[in-house]
């Protein structure tokens, strides 16, 4: 029995080439490794055709570069695993951190009050620690929220697909610039490099400003003063975020406590 052959999903697409027995299209495939075999399968009448040793070796070329290339983007944008990391945990940590906060503020506010009764002097020493343990407890969420600031003004742009360079024509993967399948999804995978790309209303709707944006970000590279710090933006402004709000929120709880603690005197 004949191995199915590995597809080439990233080159898929593009110039047509009609099967020679029943007119569909076929696609190319190319065998494991760096130096497989590369020929043409059909998926409808499984008819297998060998391409001539120059096209074949000039498809093994363009995969190459395109692998350099992936393997570039996925380094230029590894600090934002951290981000889908927060992103899936931001719910179930606001829960968590929501309820503790709340026991840890019950907790402190009935030894305040008890200890009123017994040694009103050490009352002074529990304020500052539970203000303290409220700022950390809410520098998470602090910090979420300057991270999506910082993601949606930063990287959002730096992810979305590339436009058409005319009417009419395919919008265009923000990584490779091959052509990307029309679909009305949120994104869109690249077919050649796997690239995701974000699709909006800007891509149209800003496409003239967008390629010359393009254009700049070539010049830019062509002369080495291309900077990907962009995507390690969201991930500096949570912890910039964070500690400033933790910090906030433990003054202003401080001062809260300043204010709530003589109350709690008079209803003891």
């Amino acid at each position: 029995m004949q191995p199915q052959p590995q597809t080439a999903g990233f080159w898929n697409h593009g110039v047509p080439m009609p099967c020679a027995k029943c007119g569909a299209p076929m696609q190319v495939v190319a065998g494991q490794g760096a130096y497989g075999s590369v020929g043409l399968f059909c998926g409808y009448c499984h008819r297998h055709e060998a391409l001539p040793p120059d096209a074949a070796e000039r498809v093994r070329y363009l995969q190459n570069r395109l692998l350099l290339l992936k393997q570039v983007r996925e380094n230029d944008e590894a600090p934002l695993r951290t981000v889908a990391l927060l992103r899936r945990a931001w719910i179930p940590s606001l829960l968590f951190l929501g309820f503790l906060a709340a026991q840890q503020l019950y907790q402190g506010l009935s030894t305040i009050q008890s200890l009123q009764k017994t040694a009103p002097e050490a009352v002074s020493h529990m304020l500052t620690p539970l203000a303290i343990q409220m700022g950390l407890l809410s520098g998470y969420a602090f910090g979420y929220l300057g991270m999506s600031v910082a993601y949606r003004r930063a990287v959002r742009p730096l992810l979305r697909a590339k436009p058409p360079v005319a009417a009419g024509v395919a919008l265009r993967c923000r990584s490779c610039g091959g052509d990307l399948p029309t679909v009305r999804a949120p994104h869109v995978v690249c077919g050649y490099c796997s690239a995701d790309n974000l699709l909006d209303s800007q891509v149209t709707r800003r496409a003239s400003d967008l390629l010359q944006q393009e254009i700049a970000a070539y010049q830019a590279r062509a002369h080495d003063v291309y900077s990907t710090d962009a995507f390690r933006a969201p991930t500096k402004a949570f912890y910039r975020w964070g500690i400033a709000g933790a910090i906030v929120v433990a003054v202003l709880v401080a001062a809260a406590l300043e204010l709530i603690v003589p109350l709690l005197a008079l209803l003891g």
